[in-house]
């Protein structure tokens, strides 16, 4: 089991929802270690904006919103602030064009940076490309 903090981006809170059993056992040696899992407010944004556009769009997705909700209320969410805001802005001017498009990405990068923590992601090539062109040290773990 790893044994640092690290903060999981919205992907892997994804597969840990949807029960892939990889990612749930190593959630649970994490919860067993820390207690609870570290998340980013941008993470709760993009979560709660897919479930509110899906039930706008009359889908039946209000029981997966509370259950989301209700595990945001045990997680730990660090915010977007000012170091991060900082960091967000040199990987949004250093990246290309197309990767300006994954803003999401850069935001959690920018928070995972700035707390010095690795990020669980399954979508390690696009996060490997921003840590590169901005030259800022971004450590991946992959639960999956």
């Amino acid at each position: 089991m790893n044994r640092e903090l690290a903060v999981l981006d919205t992907d892997t809170l994804s597969e840990l929802s949807r029960g892939n059993p990889r990612v749930s056992k190593r959630a649970l040696e994490y919860l067993t270690g820390f207690g609870r899992l570290t998340i980013t407010a941008v993470t709760v944004f993009e979560r709660l904006r897919g479930y509110r556009v899906a039930i706008r769009d009359g889908k039946p997705f209000e029981r997966q919103m509370q259950a989301f909700e209700a595990l945001v209320a045990n997680c730990i969410v660090l915010p977007f602030d000012q170091e991060a805001a900082r960091l967000a802005a040199d990987i949004w001017s250093a990246v290309a064009r197309r990767d300006r498009q994954k803003l999401g990405d850069i935001l959690i990068a920018s928070i995972a940076v700035s707390r010095q923590l690795p990020l669980v992601t399954r979508n390690k090539r696009d996060f490997e490309r921003l840590s590169k062109a901005s030259d800022l040290e971004l450590r991946l773990l992959d639960w999956s």
